[in-house]
């Protein structure tokens, strides 16, 4: 168990997960393994580039792995705080299972979208799926290993059997996955990975990324990153008023001096220069 500001996070086995906040808490990370969402309490926002979906208590989603997860939690208007689960359904997991029931991908429909995020039904099986899981919170004890194995399985199966089409992501093991570059790239640019992580995410070489993005966007990995980020900064600078020093993170540059260099080197002027005169 873990306690931050505000945070109670439980974790059980890095696949379980129980969370709590009592106030507002932003949160972003690229999510590695396939996994599931549950609001138990309070309010959720799930964002991707300029859409935002709302959820509330009773409500759930599967993010696919490899995409950045971005969400704010916070207590609903009542005051009750936000509690979620979050449960990883890991690539070992989902091979065994498969494996040992039988399943394919192959259910003759196919999610087309390539969003990250995928709404889960308000079906009656994923609502008592997602009440036995959250009895073990309640209890203040963890289950042992042989049980919370039992359980994932459970829980994958629970989801062919309620939402079948979701077969064709949680069983989709193709290696490597190219995905979009161009969509990629512009859901994570901001992201604090090296050349070498974005190539792992989007399922290439560094190699075949650099070769797939010079295709793609006519620029090495490296300008067309800056660029971007920059672009975004001045954005949010000079369209929303903010200051540079809360900028500069958020687009994903480590530091304000390298920041603000870059920045004037774009565009001719500093950024607390402009900010100044988007505030004239």
């Amino acid at each position: 168990m873990k306690f931050n500001a505000g945070v109670q996070l439980y974790n059980y086995m890095e696949t379980f997960y129980c969370c709590t906040v009592t106030s507002a808490q932003e949160f972003e990370s690229v999510v590695s393994e396939h996994m599931l969402v549950y609001v138990i309490s309070g309010e959720l926002d799930v964002l991707l580039h300029d859409r935002r979906r709302h959820l509330q208590r009773g409500q759930a989603y599967f993010i696919r792995k490899d995409f950045k997860a971005h969400k704010i939690e916070y207590p609903s208007k009542d005051g009750t705080p936000f509690k979620g689960l979050f449960l990883q359904l890991k690539t070992p997991m989902l091979k065994k299972v498969m494996r040992e029931y039988q399943l394919g991908n192959d259910t003759g429909k196919r999610y087309s979208s390539r969003s990250p995020y995928i709404m889960l039904p308000d079906h009656p099986l994923l609502k008592g799926m997602f009440r036995s899981l959250e009895s073990y919170f309640d209890t203040g004890q963890y289950p042992s290993e042989q049980l919370m194995t039992a359980k994932i399985t459970e829980v994958i199966l629970t989801l062919v059997e309620a939402v079948p089409m979701l077969k064709s992501v949680l069983f989709d093991f193709a290696e490597p996955w190219k995905i979009d570059l161009g969509e990629y790239m512009e859901e994570n640019y901001t992201n604090d990975l090296d050349l070498e992580g974005f190539a792992h995410y989007t399922g290439r070489s560094l190699t075949a990324f650099k070769k797939d993005f010079m295709s793609v966007f006519h620029s090495s990995p490296g300008k067309w990153l800056v660029k971007r980020r920059l672009k975004e900064a001045r954005h949010l600078i000079q369209d929303n008023g903010e200051k540079p020093m809360d900028v500069y993170i958020q687009v994903g540059f480590k530091n304000l001096s390298h920041f603000s260099t870059a920045f004037k080197r774009e565009y001719g002027v500093a950024p607390t220069r402009m900010l100044s005169q988007a505030r004239c």
